[in-house]
């Protein structure tokens, strides 16, 4: 992932905390730009989570105590087709392989003086990385890029390793389904 040798991560570590989703956090004062991210985080964060729907965990400012951002991850599985296995010479009688999925991540738009949106996705990638070695199959991180809002958001997770999936069958019209496999 990029950044990953820069230390600045490091430097990021020392100066945030990652928490489960707490109401007592400012959440209020989250603004990344789009609507439908911030309320998430006010709306629906809580409920996804008592649903067993979605983890959240919040990017936390540790002078502050503000939100500097959030990720939500859930399981997944998706589909490979014959060429992308053979690309990845993955020698399975089966099309679908499992994954962590990142549901959501925002970072607030006017606190960009690191790049919290890598250290969310290298944090993801540790716990893909925490569930094999638990003995739990994972060999990607997925993402539905959503493109609704912004349409270079694919460029975004490019640039950090993703690759777009080629399958034809995606249903949705506003993401562009994309992954990271964890054993490159």
């Amino acid at each position: 992932m990029r950044y990953r040798d820069t230390g600045e991560y490091e430097t990021i570590s020392n100066l945030v905390s990652l928490v489960d989703f707490d109401e007592n956090y400012p959440l209020e004062s989250f603004d990344c730009g789009i609507e439908d991210y911030n309320n998430f985080l006010l709306h629906d964060a809580k409920k996804y989570i008592e649903l067993g729907i979605s983890a959240v965990q919040l990017l936390i400012d540790n002078e502050s105590n503000a939100v500097l951002g959030y990720i939500a991850m859930l399981t997944d599985s998706f589909y490979l087709d014959s060429e992308e296995k053979n690309q990845l010479e993955l020698d399975v009688p089966f099309n679908s392989v499992p994954a962590l999925k990142v549901g959501k991540l925002a970072t607030h738009k006017d606190r960009n003086e690191f790049h919290y949106g890598c250290y969310l996705l290298e944090l993801s990638l540790g716990y893909a990385q925490n569930l094999l070695e638990e003995g739990i199959a994972c060999r990607f991180l997925t993402v539905d890029t959503d493109i609704e809002f912004r349409e270079d958001t694919p460029s975004y997770y490019e640039m950090y390793g993703f690759v777009r999936n080629l399958h034809k069958n995606q249903k949705r019209k506003n993401v562009v389904s994309m992954r990271y496999d964890i054993f490159s």
